[in-house]
């Protein structure tokens, strides 16, 4: 977003289309020559996951020698953003149509997707057992293929909306590493609906914490629920 509309000073419409596709096309990309090699010699998870951790430092390096590892905001002028007061709470317009709006609207359309479309079904097939899957006839290294774009396309509108609000630095996926596998471990791993509520779990303990204690222990919090959840309930709060 930041090559689109700041550099190239392209429109905001066509530059977040651009974005979310090379987002997309990365991942894709990225699982054609490395994750469907890993997955086909019948990789475990554990190595997928270093694998994934490796591409991410690689990704955050590359970025910071081309765009530097100083904070940058996406748009072209503060005054872009403007502030509303919402039952007493501040929120910009960033917040507003990324908390409110688009994140309620993509969770409802990927519950959509998954339950009650074709390829929703062939991916909770996969999940459930891939050689079966295959075995009736399931093409799975394209389903496959659309995940991993759809993923990035994701992945790329989280990091527009942080852009937009905050800022953000080639080195911001650290930040959400951890959050995010914490996330799923809460809520339960073969969920859906356990990786969400997870995440708002996470969000709220977090934001607790700062209110309790201070912004400099925000980071602790996904530690601590993290070995609590792997000592109480290693399964997740929702088992599917």
């Amino acid at each position: 977003m930041f090559l689109f509309y700041r550099m190239q000073n392209i429109a905001f419409l066509p530059s977040l289309l651009l974005s979310l596709t090379a987002s997309g096309l990365y991942l894709l990309l990225a699982y054609k020559f490395i994750f469907k090699i890993l997955i086909e010699r019948k990789a475990k998870n554990l190595v997928l996951l270093i694998v994934s951790f490796g591409l991410l430092t690689a990704t955050s390096a590359i970025l910071g020698m081309i765009f530097g590892s100083q904070a940058t905001i996406v748009t072209r002028h503060l005054s872009d953003i403007d502030v509303v007061n919402i039952f007493g709470a501040t929120l910009n317009t960033v917040q507003i149509v990324g908390g409110l709006i688009s994140i309620p609207i993509i969770i409802l359309s990927l519950a959509y997707v998954r339950y009650k479309t074709r390829f929703g079904r062939a991916v909770r097939a996969i999940e459930d057992d891939s050689e079966v899957a295959e075995l009736v006839g399931i093409p799975k290294n394209k389903i496959l293929l659309k995940t991993f774009f759809l993923s990035g396309m994701l992945a790329g509108m989280g990091g527009i909306l942080e852009g937009l609000d905050v800022g953000i630095i080639p080195a911001s996926g650290f930040l959400y590493m951890l959050p995010t596998i914490v996330a799923v471990v809460i809520g339960g791993m073969q969920s859906f609906w356990g990786g969400i509520l997870g995440a708002f779990i996470l969000a709220i303990a977090q934001q607790l914490t700062i209110v309790v204690f201070g912004g400099s222990w925000v980071q602790a919090v996904p530690f601590v629920i993290l070995i609590i959840m792997l000592w109480i309930r290693p399964e997740g709060i929702l088992k599917r």
